[in-house]
């Protein structure tokens, strides 16, 4: 299918070529004219479907947009689309749309392949309406009752509200409606008289939805009072009571029916060979706001009825002009409340404009150059005597009636006579005598327009194959010639230039490039000459001035035209900024894009009767207002074909029309016709999201939002309802009091992120082209509540919680109070414990039997090793210099514990010799642990004191660290009796750890160890 259309449209663009073409051969045919500026939605733009089968606005302004498949809700920019879901009763109907409806409680009917649907704004979901079987619904109306009514492919059916279904219409008892009735029903229009007429596959329909009365008009070639055949496609009553219908069978004719007269007018221009529309189909009809007919058909474009002519202008596709109408074929037309008429096509989607807003109109010249209709650049314009307008362009000159249609062109051809010198043209001027100069690329004509023939101008009469790029024609008759290669003066009498090399004042300008010419209101010649300056001439007075870039009078040398408002200021195009020259007061005004204009490259510098300042640019055209402080920019978007202006003047027709020449066809308009009205299209939020998802339902009428504490992250999104330049619009927006001041922006788009807990008023308004902020405004109250521990009722709670908790807190203490003073004596018992503890461990380690044990080893070495006895007596003090220097302790650093602990190891082993091995295996991490001083030398006491230790069976102890615990374990072989024991001595040692650390110490015994594991502090 897609190939099929790439191919029929490539095939239709190269017929058009062809005609426009033919068009330039013959004469008196109409120019290719925009006179509206058609918008076009397409799939590129988001729309589901190129197949557009019906339209409606809803209550609010936006566009709905029924196609082949899916519906679309239109805000100017962007699109929602709508579509059937499997399993989703919500959803839409079916995807394949007929019709479309807004009744007057606002309510958007679907008309669709298998039914009857309708939106709920409120829950952005749709109705679906049961039916007894499948039925096409062609057309939705509603009578004055308020019952919906339907078109179907086999008569009418209405509406039950109740039952939520649809159900045949039928008048009971009455055979005749029933097969009166039975056809396919193509539309319903109703009339101020209370009938509806329905165009249907056998004839037009006349039925009262109050009373039931009926007739029809049908095709009877034996009445006068025949249509033109029974298959009736379309029908419209226009403001005088005539009835319009386009009749399709054979022949596509158009009917104009005479209700009260009861005769039939027929209009076969829609099928004429000679335009190759012989087989084309008339669609639909429709009466606008203002009376007028349009008519749309299967090959004829758009076409206007012409009531005066009793006849129709047509609108038709142009691949040459972007702001043409979308396609040839069309078929649905609605109008909506703004005026703006909305045309679909079978295929590519549709074309919108407003018949009475169309400030800017375009004509391109097409030109039979090289068998090419492309790239004719526009240059220059006027007007002759007769009203005639001359269009000088890159490939020659259109001469053109007050009505747009041309009536010669000038432009050489292939192995003919030259008709201009080139015709590549670039400037035109208008003589007393009616003659039109023309300069061109490469030498100067004349057009005589007594004898209709041209005259060439060469180095014979004193003028050289120039590029002439401007004349002007002073107020004594006088015309002169700015070209590249000087500055000439046409001498009448002689019929000859004068160079100007001999004239006292303007000799030294003579041959400099002269590349603008105006005359002032004083009779002043205003001469632009690249990389000199501007000169001014009095031609009366024979006196010059000039102006440089070096003097900051003008701002560049590279001009381009000259304008002069009402006081007297001329205004100066030039490639680097536009100049306001006062020669009263000798001063200029710069103006650069930093003060407002779109483009340094200035052009066609023009004043209006309101004394405004009109400038084609490189990027718009821009208006600057009579108080010079503010510049309106007009593009694309406005009507433009192009942005880009050419760099020549631009001409005033006598009727105040401004012609501007563009790089794409001369631009035309009244600027009179301009006024900065105040704002007055609708806005609404479209969008409200919480974390990038959508958070409501019906946000054009929300009115209030409440939020959690976690959803303070929101964008809002807005849309102004102008359809035919939606990026005018300026919006302002402010959320207080989280805003201090309004925010003014052309997005749409509005992001809030951390806004705390409170209540907010979010307020907006847009604008369109009035710079007044004087407009109405709309509010959203929007709530965000607090995170539940900031609330008045938790910090209430809270408070009462903490009041009851006191009291409590406070019986409890009192209560407890006998408890706190027990515990309090038991503290002090466990104090003298821990007294009685310590004591018993430094009794121990005063030990008399350890002490005897001791001396007389001392003893058995002073005999043996009086040296090794030194060492052993050093050793022994240390001992019990550690006890008496830590007796007050409760802990000590492991480090140290392990330092005296060797100490003692080597006094056991002088004693005991192979018979005691001691492994100390505890890494550095630990030695910042503690613990209660002389611990380890008890514990290896205990084991030596309660098992045998001699070198046959040594008694082997084993330090180490397990589990945040210091481990002291012997292998065991107890003695059958101990000396000096009390059986006290751990138990001691367990109440005063559980003291120091809260932890127990941990006592095992098996066959094979004895282990003992203390808590590391």
């Amino acid at each position: 299918m897609r190939r099929y259309l790439t191919l029929h449209i490539a095939r239709w663009r190269k017929t058009t070529l062809l005609f426009l073409i033919y068009v330039n051969i013959y004469s008196h045919v109409q120019s290719q004219t925009t006179s509206f500026n058609f918008r076009h939605l397409t799939n590129a733009e988001g729309l589901s479907d190129g197949i557009v089968q019906a339209l409606v606005q809803d209550k609010y302004g936006f566009m709905w947009i029924g196609t082949k498949y899916g519906l679309n809700r239109f805000d100017g920019i962007n699109i929602k689309t709508f579509f059937s879901k499997q399993g989703d009763s919500t959803s839409l109907g079916n995807n394949y749309i007929h019709s479309l409806y807004c009744d007057t409680k606002a309510n958007l009917w679907v008309g669709t392949f298998h039914g009857l649907s309708r939106y709920n704004h409120s829950t952005n979901s749709f109705v679906n309406y049961k039916a007894p079987r499948t039925v096409i619904i062609t057309g939705i109306l509603e009578d004055k009752k308020g019952r919906i009514w339907l078109a179907a492919d086999d008569g009418l059916w209405i509406v039950d509200e109740q039952k939520l279904s649809i159900k045949k219409f039928l008048l009971p008892n009455d055979t005749v409606f029933q097969k009166t009735f039975y056809s396919y029903v193509y539309q319903m229009i109703a009339s101020p008289g209370g009938d509806w007429y329905l165009a249907t596959t056998r004839g037009i329909k006349i039925f009262n939805p109050l009373t039931y009365s009926y007739s029809e008009i049908r095709h009877n070639p034996e009445s006068k009072f025949s249509i033109s055949n029974d298959l009736v496609f379309g029908v419209s009553l226009d403001s005088t009571g005539y009835l319009w219908a386009s009749c399709a069978y054979g022949k596509s004719l158009l009917n104009k029916i005479d209700l009260k007269n009861h005769t039939v007018k027929l209009y076969d221009r829609f099928i004429k060979a000679e335009k190759k529309w012989s087989t084309n189909t008339l669609q639909k009809i429709l009466t606008d706001q203002k009376g007028r007919i349009w008519i749309t058909s299967a090959f004829s474009g758009l076409s206007l009825y012409d009531e005066k002519k009793d006849d129709f202008i047509d609108y038709k596709y142009d691949p040459f002009i972007p702001n043409s109408l979308l396609s040839n074929q069309n078929h649905v037309i609605y109008q909506d409340h703004e005026g703006i008429i909305w045309v679909g096509t079978p295929a590519y989607g549709l074309s919108y404009f407003n018949p009475d807003k169309n400030f800017f109109s375009t004509v391109y010249p097409f030109l039979q150059v090289d068998n090419s209709s492309t790239d004719t650049w526009c240059r220059s314009a006027c007007e002759d005597k007769q009203g005639n307008l001359w269009l000088a362009t890159g490939k020659g000159v259109a001469k053109y009636d007050s009505n747009w249609h041309l009536l010669k062109t000038y432009t050489n051809e292939d192995e003919r006579k030259p008709v201009l010198h080139l015709s590549s043209v670039r400037s035109l001027l208008p003589d007393e005598t009616g003659d039109i100069w023309i300069g061109t690329a490469k030498g100067l004509n004349r057009y005589r327009a007594s004898s209709g023939t041209m005259d060439f101008y060469d180095e014979h009469q004193g003028i050289p194959l120039s590029f002439f790029w401007m004349m002007a024609k002073d107020k004594g008759g006088g015309i002169w010639m700015g070209s590249t290669h000087g500055l000439y003066k046409y001498m009448r009498n002689e019929n000859r230039f004068d160079d100007l090399s001999k004239d006292s004042v303007l000799s030294k300008y003579s041959h400099k490039n002269i590349q603008a010419l105006f005359v002032d209101s004083r009779n002043r010649l205003w001469i632009g000459i690249l990389n000199v300056g501007l000169v001014i001439y009095d031609v009366e007075q024979k006196e010059q001035m000039l102006l440089t870039v070096k003097d900051s009078l003008i701002s560049d040398t590279r001009f381009s035209s000259f304008a002069e408002d009402k006081e007297g200021i001329i205004w100066i195009g030039s490639e680097e900024g536009l100049t306001a020259f006062d020669p009263a007061k000798h001063c200029s005004r710069l103006y650069f894009r930093e003060n407002g204009l779109p483009s340094n490259r200035t052009n066609n510098v023009m004043v209006d009767s309101l004394d405004r300042i009109w400038i084609g640019t490189s990027n718009g055209l821009c208006m600057l207002n009579k108080s010079r402080d503010k510049f309106k920019r007009f593009d694309a978007n406005d009507g433009l074909l192009t942005n880009h202006f050419n760099s020549q003047s631009a001409y005033r027709t006598r009727k105040g029309l401004f012609i501007y020449p563009t790089y794409k066809g001369f631009l035309i308009f009244r600027p009179e016709d301009y006024r900065e009205n105040i704002s007055n299209v609708p806005v609404y939020v479209t969008s409200f999201k919480v974390s990038d998802k959508e958070d409501i339902n019906n946000t054009e009428d929300i009115r209030q939002i409440h939020l959690r504490h976690n959803e303070n992250f929101f964008s809002i999104e807005l849309a102004g309802l102008n359809f035919m330049n939606p990026f005018k619009c300026m919006y302002a927006y402010q959320l207080e009091p989280f805003d201090k001041n309004w925010t003014y922006t052309a997005k749409r788009e509005i992001n809030y992120t951390n806004v705390p807990a409170g209540d907010y008023t979010f307020r907006y308004k847009v604008i369109t082209d009035n710079p007044d902020w004087n407009v109405p405004e709309k509010t959203i109250q929007i709530s965000i509540r607090e995170i539940f521990y900031k609330t008045w009722w938790f910090k209430s709670i809270v408070l009462l919680i903490i009041g009851v908790g006191l009291v409590a807190f406070i019986r409890y203490r009192l209560g407890n109070r006998e408890r706190i003073l027990v515990l309090q004596n038991k503290a002090q018992k466990l104090e003298k414990e821990k007294t009685l503890v310590m004591y018993e461990n430094l009794k121990q380690h005063l030990n008399p039997h350890f002490l005897f044990n001791s001396l007389t080893s001392l003893s058995s070495l002073i005999r043996i090793d009086q040296r090794g006895a030194g060492d052993f007596l050093e050793r022994m003090s240390k001992v019990y210099r550690y006890i008496l220097k830590n007796r007050d302790n409760e802990t000590v650093p492991l480090a140290e514990e392990l330092k005296f602990v060797d100490l003692y190891i080597e006094l056991q082993k002088t004693r005991f010799e192979k018979g005691l091995s001691i492994n100390i295996n505890i890494d550095e991490e630990h030695h910042h642990r503690k613990i209660a001083p002389v611990t380890l030398q008890n514990l290896v006491e205990n084991a030596i004191k309660h098992n045998i230790a001699d070198p046959d069976s040594p008694l082997v102890i084993d330090l180490f660290i397990e589990n945040n615990y210091l481990v002291v374990r012997n292998n065991l072989q107890k003695k059958n009796f101990v000396e000096t024991s009390n059986k006290q001595g751990l138990a001691n040692m367990e109440s005063l750890y559980r003291y120091l650390s809260g932890k127990p110490m941990i006592i095992t015994e098996d066959e094979n160890y004895f282990t003992v594991k203390i808590p590391l502090i």
